[in-house]
């Protein structure tokens, strides 16, 4: 949500690298000067240009683009909290399928540079981006709702409810059977514990996923799968009474939205798996099962990639739409969105994140990663967890003062100022101190377990690109 995207988080893909046993190659040098000979940097550039000019998956790094979806996601969910955006609440749609995206990518990367994933590492990850904003926040509204008593007797009772749902993440079922704003402190967090339920879920199913070889060699369909298994789920709960309030707030019935950007890093992953078998030294990906497999992927990509110019900025205008004509998600009575509309809007969002990858030389990626855009998506996580209790404390004061729109323009500065703080002050200098994996070419795994062979197209590349998703999942909430 504002995701694993921090909402969101720094967007980088995961890098590209063979599972264990697919490659004859040794194990490349660290990064640094390219060894001089037959095989040296002369065969790799010419590998890894080969391999761009076939039109493979982009290779990773940092795409700030991806920041600027998120800011755009986080400022329509503040216009609709200020009542003037109908379905601005589908902003948080867009982060969940950034956050499948981007832990995904970081899962699958991780496994194939060290042959496994450390599940400990990857909740102290989670924990150390997530906790110290939703902390602060937690404190600031303890503090002035219970020990300086602003509020009612009532709301210090919500607030107190809405607190403990938040802390063991389990406010959106919390939502589900009371409804209620946390006394205008916590009422958004459902979405964070939402997250949360799905980090602690996923990554244990995507390495049970990945041990069946059949199944590993087509996880993007197998998640797609997953995809129309809740959106099956969610029509059989409605044909049994399922309020609205219970197919929107519920991660058996909003997972299609991650599972939707699960899928695509998979596809991303499995493509750029494709180029290494493409101009691969020994071509031993083309004779194997997972190679073949992965070649398909990355031809499938190459004919998406050409029509990603057109469809890529019509999803967003499609987004832009849904998010003026969309009714109400939650209520006693399910809407149009219960019936796939969910679906519809995560594909759209994966249709966008596909374009910005794909397609860092066009205008739509140019727009949305512009400075400021992507500078708004970094924080946007402090920006989603403090644009709530503004709103709900100034926001009709600001309104009945100012008029609607300088009043959205003043919530906005506010909880601008809020998440920036948050971010340079508390988050950041926390990130810094978070206890270091092994060292980079150290594999997490037991000494037994062989790690993954160095990609085929440049084995330094690989590690460069794995410490980039590092870096973005890192920041990704």
């Amino acid at each position: 949500m504002p995701g694993e995207s921090r909402l969101p988080g720094e967007s980088r893909l995961p890098g590209e690298s063979r599972l264990p046993g697919e490659s004859r190659l040794p194990r490349q040098p660290r990064p640094g000067p390219r060894p001089v000979g037959p095989a040296g940097s002369r065969g790799q550039v010419v590998r890894t240009v080969r391999a761009r000019e076939r039109g493979g998956a982009r290779p990773g790094g940092y795409n700030p683009a991806l920041d600027g979806i998120r800011a755009l996601a986080v400022l329509c969910v503040l216009v609709f909290h200020m009542d003037s955006l109908p379905g601005g609440y589908l902003g948080v749609d867009v982060f969940f399928v950034l956050s499948g995206f981007l832990i995904t990518g970081q899962l699958l990367a991780e496994r194939d540079r060290t042959g496994g994933v450390s599940l400990a590492r990857f909740y102290l990850r989670r924990a150390y981006r997530l906790m110290p904003a939703f902390w602060l926040l937690a404190l600031v509204g303890l503090t002035a709702v219970v020990l300086l008593g602003f509020g009612s007797a009532g709301e210090r009772s919500e607030f107190l409810h809405s607190l403990a749902a938040s802390m063991l993440y389990v406010n959106n079922y919390f939502q589900v059977v009371s409804q209620s704003t946390g006394a205008g402190w916590l009422g958004h967090t459902w979405s964070l514990s939402l997250e949360e339920q799905f980090y602690l879920l996923w990554p244990l199913a995507l390495l049970a996923l990945c041990r069946r070889p059949s199944l590993a060699r087509r996880l993007p369909l197998v998640l797609l799968g997953g995809v129309a298994a809740v959106v099956l789920w969610r029509d059989v709960l409605i044909a049994f009474g399922a309020s609205g309030t219970r197919t929107y707030f519920a991660l058996d019935t909003r997972a299609d939205a991650l599972l939707v950007g699960c899928a695509l890093a998979a596809w991303l992953r499995a493509a750029r798996r494709g180029v290494a078998g493409l101009d691969g030294a020994d071509g031993a990906d083309g004779a194997d099962g997972e190679g073949a497999a992965a070649l398909v992927w990355q031809r499938r990509l190459n004919r998406v990639k050409a029509v990603l110019p057109v469809v890529g900025p019509a999803a967003l205008v499609l987004l832009a739409v849904a998010t003026v004509t969309a009714p109400n998600g939650w209520g006693p009575r399910p809407t149009s969105l219960s019936y796939g509309g969910y679906t519809v809007v995560a594909l759209l969002a994966g249709v966008v994140i596909l374009a910005l990858e794909q397609g860092t030389t066009s205008w739509l990626f140019r727009v949305l990663a512009a400075r400021p855009l992507a500078w708004l998506g970094r924080i946007s996580y402090g920006l989603y967890l403090w644009h709530f209790p503004v709103v709900a404390h100034w926001g009709h004061g600001l309104t009945g003062a100012l008029g609607r729109w300088p009043a959205i323009l003043a919530v906005a500065a506010i909880s601008v100022a809020l998440a920036a703080a948050s971010y340079y002050l508390v988050e950041r200098p926390i990130q810094r101190r978070r206890p270091a994996g092994p060292r980079r070419g150290q594999p997490n795994v037991s000494p037994h377990r062989r790690p993954a062979a160095t990609s085929a197209v440049t084995g330094a590349g690989v590690r460069a690109e794995d410490r980039s998703a590092d870096t973005r999942v890192r920041e990704a909430c």
